[in-house]
């Protein structure tokens, strides 16, 4: 095998797993910690599905996977809340969501002026 197929045949391995576990109610009295997947219809191509999944290997896609567990919490009457870990060589690590809130909010009319 010579130097570039060397390079095609590297692997990317995974040394940190991020995961949002939401309390689910397992009896009337005691609530569990689940890991969520699911899919939904691409509004876009009707014949295809989104497959979303609340755990992540790369710390560039926690804002989506928050975002994802943002919008669960609106939809699900069952969930109220959820917690975000992170999972490395040295433990798991509880993390704030807000850490990877985008600010999406958007301003009309703005003029800029000399102070």
């Amino acid at each position: 095998m010579t130097g570039s197929d060397k390079e095609k045949d590297m692997i990317e391995r995974v040394t940190e797993i991020y995961v949002a576990v939401f309390p689910m109610p397992v009896s009337d009295n005691r609530k569990a910690e689940v890991i969520l997947a699911g899919f939904k219809k691409n509004p876009e191509n009707p014949n295809m599905s989104i497959v979303r999944a609340t755990i992540e290997t790369h710390v560039n896609a926690v804002d989506n996977l928050v975002a994802l567990c943002d919008e669960i919490v609106d939809e699900q009457e069952e969930i109220e809340s959820f917690r975000l870990l992170k999972f490395d060589q040295d433990g798991i690590h509880i993390l704030n969501p807000d850490d990877f809130r985008t600010f999406e909010q958007g301003f009309g009319n703005v003029r800029w002026n000399l102070c």
